[in-house]
């Protein structure tokens, strides 16, 4: 659950030689005072084994009835699900494990949904029950030190129990936004912060993460562990001493518990502003902010944004149809950055600022944004990412990509301006708009021209 606060390269291409098709032109603004071209080759490649997809949801039920039918329309590869509450497991230290509580026996038949439809749950561990972290009231607060082993053991005994069938059960994430500070009473996410500790808390997690990663991995060696996705509100920043929530993931680098989690789990929303990009513009600072925190420390790990999407405070036409255009910007970008997965959260209830793809309640409406999401899911499944478009005219933007022997480029402007696509007269060509709308278009001396506008467009060309 979101904070209420602001907020691959895969294995190389196989060239296959003895087939290509040749004549290729780079790309230029249109304009009226030129009508010149600039021709360069760029051979048809093919894939080598595809890129595990970025398609992710997150949703209030994965249900046998009502939404699922959508969620397995749009072909998932993740589903994130919050959450497998310890409290309710383990009410009373040292007694018995509680797999019956109603809480837990809903969330074992979306184990078992998730399976059966081969989808990746990535299930989050909440709710500390009151005897781990006292003094603190919030089941969210830190564990105490001296209990550490306790959730290591539940821990265990939870991934023991569900990464067998019929759950299989294989990714786990260990709480939600650890780096907010700790809250009075329940918020449901967060909160290891330490607003005093210079790395916000974060070594005290690592330690957590010390004594438990172990114990799953002994449950189930290939059970795969997130840390609870990061808040990072905003950057630290050593000169005007703000941001310091952002030290959490140094915290836990110091504590040596690097080794501990398999995967750096992050959240980052952007804000409507009038623009398809919102607040957060058009270069997500949070993928290349910790890169850079993990060179420092030495670390390499995937990246995984396990919530993300363009908030609309004020419900609008043109917040709904800028979400659109943001799932489909997203998701590209998402890929040329090399990110494991991107969440959509959430898909289908308003309760953090109207984000959902169908409308509560009536499960076969779809919101444009689920047209968008659709659509290119379809287009960059299993795509590989090739290279930036260059020489279009700004603001345009655009990316190619290798589809198996098909070559996909998808684009953007905010502002509408004629572009010019790559692609070879002796092509087949197809071109799609943001919502999967087939669009007139075909090849003409080595090229496709289209109008770039806010939702993505997308040209796919065959040898």
């Amino acid at each position: 659950m979101p904070h209420r606060f602001s907020h691959i390269t895969t294995t190389l291409l196989c060239l296959i030689g003895f087939f290509g098709l040749l004549g290729v032109l780079f790309l230029h603004p249109l304009s009226a005072q030129s009508n010149s071209t600039h021709t360069a080759f760029l051979p048809f490649v093919v894939a080598g084994p595809a890129k595990p997809s970025v398609f992710g949801m997150q949703t209030g039920r994965l249900a046998s009835e009502g939404n699922l039918q959508g969620l397995i329309a749009l072909e998932l590869s993740w589903v994130r699900r919050g959450a497998l509450l310890w409290k309710n497991i383990e009410p009373v230290e040292g007694g018995d494990y509680r797999w019956d509580s109603p809480q837990t026996q809903a969330m074992e038949q979306e184990m078992i949904t998730a399976s059966q439809h081969n989808i990746n749950l990535i299930l989050v561990v909440l709710a500390s029950p009151h005897w781990a972290t006292e003094p603190y009231q919030a089941t969210c607060a830190p564990i105490n030190p001296d209990k550490y082993r306790a959730f290591a053991d539940f821990m265990a005994a939870a991934v023991q129990r569900y990464s067998k069938p019929p759950y299989n059960v294989k990714y786990w994430e260990i709480g939600n936004e650890p780096d907010a500070y700790i809250f009075p009473s329940d918020p449901g996410y967060g909160c290891w912060g330490l607003v005093k500790d210079p790395f916000y808390g974060g070594h005290q997690y690592g330690e957590m993460l010390k004594v438990v990663y172990p114990a799953i991995k002994a449950a189930d060696p290939q059970a795969q562990v997130l840390n609870g996705g990061l808040l990072l509100d905003q950057p630290y920043d050593p000169v005007k001493n703000t941001g310091l929530s952002a030290r959490f993931i140094e915290g836990i680098f110091r504590a040596d518990a690097a080794d501990s989690f398999d995967i750096l789990s992050y959240h980052s929303y952007s804000y409507y502003n009038g623009t398809a990009d919102g607040t957060l513009g058009d270069v997500d600072w949070k993928i290349g902010y910790l890169r850079d925190v993990m060179a420092a420390y030495n670390v390499q790990k995937p990246l995984f944004n396990t919530e993300g999407a363009l908030l609309c405070p004020t419900v609008s036409d043109a917040c709904r149809q800028a979400q659109a255009d943001f799932v489909g910007r997203a998701y590209t970008r998402a890929l040329t950055e090399d990110i494991m997965g991107f969440i959509w959260y959430v898909y289908d209830n308003d309760s953090f600022r109207n984000t959902a793809l169908i409308e509560p309640g009536n499960p076969s409406s779809k919101r444009p944004a689920y047209q968008a999401y659709q659509q290119v899911a379809a287009m960059l499944r299993g795509a590989t990412y090739q290279e930036k478009l260059a020489n279009l005219p700004i603001p345009a933007e655009g990316y190619r990509f290798a589809r198996g022997n098909e070559l996909v480029t998808v684009f953007w402007s905010d502002v509408d301006q004629d572009v010019v696509i790559p692609a070879p007269a002796s092509s087949t060509v197809q071109c799609f708009d943001w919502d999967g709308t087939e669009l007139p278009c075909s090849a003409v001396r080595n090229s496709v021209i289209l109008t770039a506008s806010s939702g993505p467009k997308y040209v796919v060309v065959k040898p």
